[in-house]
C-alpha cells in the first residue's frame, strides 16, 4: 500500500511554509471524486484536512502543562471511507497532545478509499502530522466577572450564576462554564468542626490604566 503523506495544521497551529494555506472560515470544503486522480492503495482525505482540529481541541491538560509540539500520525482506511486504526509515529513529547491527535482525525476525517488495479474499494494508509502551537493570549479587556454559589454540607455546588460585564465579558465568556466545571469543593466547617452551609462571592474586576512611554535611555 502506498502512503500518502502532506502537512495537516491545527487552527491553533502557527502556519507551515511548506503546507498548504488553510481556506477562509467558513462550511468544510467537500471535494468532489470525479475530477481527483485515482491513486492505487492510498486513501485521500474528502475535505480538507485543516478542518479536523480547532484551537477550541486543545487539550486542556496540555494548555495547563504548557505543552506544544508536532504529533504525526498514521492511519489505516477502510473501504467506506472511514479511520480503522491510528497510531502515533513521532511523538510531540505531551501525551495528551498525541491522544488528542489520533482521537480527532478518527472522529473527523473522512477519506475517498485507495482502489485496486480493478478500481475496487480496498484498505489504504495515510500519513500527515499535527503540529500544535499553543494560542497566543489576549490582553485583558475592562469588566467585571460575579460569580456566586453556595458550598452545601457535602461540598457540592449549588444555586451558581456568573454575571459578566463590560467589555471583558467577551473573554470571560470563553473560558467555559465555572458553574459547570466546579461540580464540588472541600466543604466549609463551624467552630464544632461541622459542615457548614456557606454563599461564596467571588468579584473579578479588570482595569486597564494609560500610561506613558518610559524615557529614552541617555547616549
Amino acid at each position: 500500500m502506498i502512503s500518502l503523506s502532506i502537512i495537516l495544521l491545527a487552527q491553533a497551529a502557527t502556519v507551515d511554509s511548506a503546507a498548504p494555506v488553510a481556506p477562509p472560515p467558513g462550511p468544510p470544503v467537500i471535494a468532489s471524486p470525479f475530477p481527483l486522480p485515482v491513486q492505487k492503495g492510498a486513501a485521500r482525505p474528502m475535505d480538507y484536512p485543516g478542518n479536523w482540529t480547532t484551537t477550541a481541541d486543545y487539550p486542556v491538560a496540555a494548555l495547563r502543562a504548557n505543552e506544544q509540539g508536532t504529533s504525526a500520525f498514521s492511519v489505516i482506511v477502510d473501504k467506506a471511507g472511514r479511520v480503522k486504526e491510528c497510531r502515533i509515529t513521532s511523538s510531540s513529547g505531551s501525551a495528551p497532545l498525541d491522544e488528542a491527535t489520533c482521537r480527532l482525525v478518527t472522529q473527523r476525517a473522512r477519506f475517498f478509499p485507495a482502489v485496486d488495479e480493478q478500481n475496487n474499494p480496498i484498505e489504504g494508509t495515510y500519513a500527515n502530522r499535527i503540529r500544535w502551537v499553543l494560542p497566543a493570549v489576549t490582553p485583558p479587556e475592562p469588566g467585571t466577572a460575579l460569580t456566586t454559589f453556595i458550598v452545601e454540607l457535602d461540598g457540592s455546588i449549588s444555586d451558581c450564576s456568573v454575571n459578566l460585564t463590560g467589555a471583558t465579558a467577551r473573554q470571560l465568556s470563553k473560558l467555559g462554564n465555572t458553574c459547570a466545571s466546579t461540580a464540588r469543593m472541600d466543604p466549609y466547617k463551624g467552630p464544632d468542626g461541622k459542615p457548614v452551609r456557606k454563599r461564596v462571592t467571588m468579584r473579578i474586576e479588570v482595569m486597564t490604566e494609560a500610561i506613558a512611554a518610559p524615557a529614552p535611555s541617555a547616549p
